[in-house]
């Protein structure tokens, strides 16, 4: 069996094919604060919830995949500026690209950059869709995206000044023509796969486990997330 790394050549916007390292740790290189960090906190989001952690700057959150195959949507909220938080949208118009750069910051409603983005194992990444909530469902009862950010947010006695949308971790649905047609397809994420960002500001960070459990994205089932807190 070979050791080389696995590859993901995904079909892009345009036609184009882009390969990305799979499996093995894409990072910007090994410094001495990164052989000396520790873990700080760990927390399992089960299938189909969400969970909440408050990051100092200079801290980095590392969101895994235990088993793979599960779409992670991402939120964070500046701590003391509750009116400032990530927008996929703003992330895309400041690096222009479709999709999140290893090495390229995720940033806020206010174009400030919140969050670095230093080591990505999978490399494909979503900031297209809203998170699912109860209307997509079409039934109260099921649990979503939307609706479990909201319960954290309320936990944790966190009043955000506006309506955020999340940055897709490990969801794969790419640009497919010139029309600009997007494909939902099932999350290429392997068992243990990450990403690592470092907070630039006093932050709170929210991770849910995706809610949708039919169709491709996530396998059909959904699976838990481990967020840690890294110092």
């Amino acid at each position: 069996m070979s050791n080389e790394p696995a590859t993901l050549s995904r079909r892009g916007f345009l036609g184009s094919t882009v390969t990305t390292l799979i499996g093995g740790s894409m990072a910007l290189g090994a410094t001495p604060q990164e052989q000396t960090r520790r873990i700080v906190s760990s927390v399992t989001i089960p299938p189909q919830s969400a969970r909440g952690v408050f990051v100092e700057r200079d801290q980095w959150i590392k969101v895994i995949t235990p088993r793979g195959v599960q779409v992670s949507d991402l939120f964070a909220f500046v701590r003391d500026v509750p009116d400032e938080y990530l927008c996929p949208r703003t992330t895309m118009t400041r690096q222009r690209r479709l999709y999140p750069q290893l090495g390229q910051p995720f940033y806020s409603i206010k174009r400030r950059p919140l969050l670095m983005l230093e080591e990505d194992t999978v490399g494909v990444h979503d900031l297209f869709y809203p998170a699912c909530d109860r209307y997509m469902f079409r039934d109260e009862n099921h649990p979503s995206c939307r609706g479990n950010l909201n319960a954290v947010l309320e936990e944790m006695n966190f009043t955000p000044g506006g309506y955020a949308e999340p940055h897709n971790l490990f969801q794969y649905s790419p640009a497919i023509d010139m029309d600009g047609n997007l494909q939902v397809r099932q999350s290429p994420a392997r068992p243990g796969d990450y990403v690592l960002l470092q907070a630039l500001d006093d932050l709170l960070v929210i991770a849910t486990s995706c809610s949708v459990d039919t169709g491709v994205i996530n396998g059909g089932e959904c699976k838990e997330i481990l967020l840690e807190v890294h110092a």
